[in-house]
């Protein structure tokens, strides 16, 4: 790719460096001819003046009509020249800040593209080797109740996850496609528990607390995408937090909206990113180097499921250190 893109880039600067000349030579040349014209009209002028009055009498030939005509002829070719060359210079650049964008978007897609297929490789394929492993053991060798039950939850796990991976790609698809949320009451509370337990399964050490006032009320939402926003951002708050560290996931509800807030004291996010880790396939980091485990799909699907609620989603720096993601619906 790298390949590609080192000769697309110099073409590119060859053929705007060309435009650029061939413009100013364009600009120059209509300037020059607009001056070769006028100065022909005005000898054609004196000649015919010389010939009526035996002489050249300029002051009374600048007064004549003929020569003003010429005159305001000539600074109207001037004036011409500049607005065709603003104009056009004005074209240009907005042409060149549209191909530039449209270029950069397009690199940008493509290493996102990349990073996602090695990541969802890494997300497929650890899982399925462990599952392929539990299996293979269970078939060749006897073992104990206790040593198959170990390796049944190990086996579990592993399928939890790929289910949780083939329930974002499909919901990211859907959400792709004009997806509108089925609103139906919602338990908040008991929704946020089970995805915690969940989340238990695969990370044990997971530092996880849930505040809700007492008789929290139903929330009108989508239950599937409520949920997907609930696992996404806790699990992301998990994957970039210290093992233990604290994450918290509080929630208030008035006036029929409801307001829902993930804080954790992890590494934190950079102003510079702060919207970009909404974008498909973002992750933070470089993706042969990073460590975290995931897709770039997580805040993705939060955004958008948000979105369709037409809710509002924020992200700030929880203090002294961490991220606060908040959102109302």
């Amino acid at each position: 790719m790298l390949i590609e893109k080192i000769p697309l880039r110099r073409f590119s600067r060859f053929v705007i460096g060309y435009m650029v000349l061939a413009f100013a030579w364009w600009t120059y040349s209509l300037w020059q001819q607009n001056d070769r014209i006028y100065e022909l009209e005005k000898q054609a002028l004196e000649t015919r003046f010389t010939r009526g009055n035996k002489g050249v009498n300029l002051t009374q030939l600048y007064e004549t009509a003929e020569y003003k005509k010429i005159e305001r002829n000539w600074h109207k070719g001037h004036r011409m020249v500049i607005a065709e060359g603003l104009f056009f210079t004005a074209c240009l650049i907005f042409g060149l800040w549209v191909i530039n964008r449209s270029a950069n978007r397009e690199v940008t897609l493509a290493r996102q593209r990349r990073n996602f297929l090695l990541s969802i490789t890494h997300e497929l394929k650890s899982p399925i080797a462990s599952v392929r492993l539990v299996l293979e053991t269970l078939s060749r060798r006897e073992l104990s109740r206790e040593q198959i039950e170990k390796l049944c939850k190990s086996g579990l796990k592993d399928a939890n996850r790929l289910q949780q991976l083939v329930e974002d790609l499909l919901l990211a698809a859907r959400l792709e496609d004009n997806w509108r949320p089925l609103r139906e009451p919602v338990d908040l509370p008991a929704l946020a528990r089970d995805v915690v337990s969940g989340l238990h399964v695969r990370f044990p050490e997971a530092n996880i607390q849930l505040r809700f006032p007492n008789n929290f009320p139903p929330v009108q939402a989508d239950k599937s995408g409520l949920t997907a926003i609930v696992q996404n951002l806790l699990e992301n708050a998990v994957k970039y937090s210290p093992e233990g560290a604290l994450i918290e996931l509080s929630a208030e509800h008035k006036d029929g909206a409801f307001r829902l807030r993930v804080t954790d004291e992890g590494r934190g996010i950079p102003d510079a990113e702060k919207q970009a880790v909404f974008e498909k396939f973002y992750r933070l980091g470089n993706e042969e180097t990073r460590q975290a485990t995931g897709t770039g799909l997580g805040l993705y699907i939060v955004n958008q499921v948000v979105k369709a609620h037409s809710g509002t989603l924020r992200v700030e720096d929880n203090k002294p250190q961490g991220t606060v993601f908040e959102i109302e619906m």
